[in-house]
């Protein structure tokens, strides 16, 4: 089963910390404001759990593909 990087956007200050650590895998969006997580088939798993472990409001998480199905 595939995993994917998900931000808890109600938590997310918006520190642009992910984006410095992972900037393929999250992006900020001018147009909503709001982070966001680019679309791909795989994730660098290493890159995603750096961001996990530096997020300093603990908002990003790995979700099922199932659970978005």
């Amino acid at each position: 089963m595939k995993k994917f990087p998900s931000i808890d956007l109600g938590r997310c200050s918006e520190c642009k910390g992910c984006i410095e650590t992972a900037p393929s895998v999250f992006c900020y969006n001018l147009s909503t404001s709001m982070m966001e997580v680019i679309e791909h088939d795989e994730f660098p798993e290493d890159l995603v759990n750096e961001a996990i472990k530096n997020c300093p409001e603990d908002c990003i998480s790995w979700e099922d593909s199932a659970l978005c199905r």
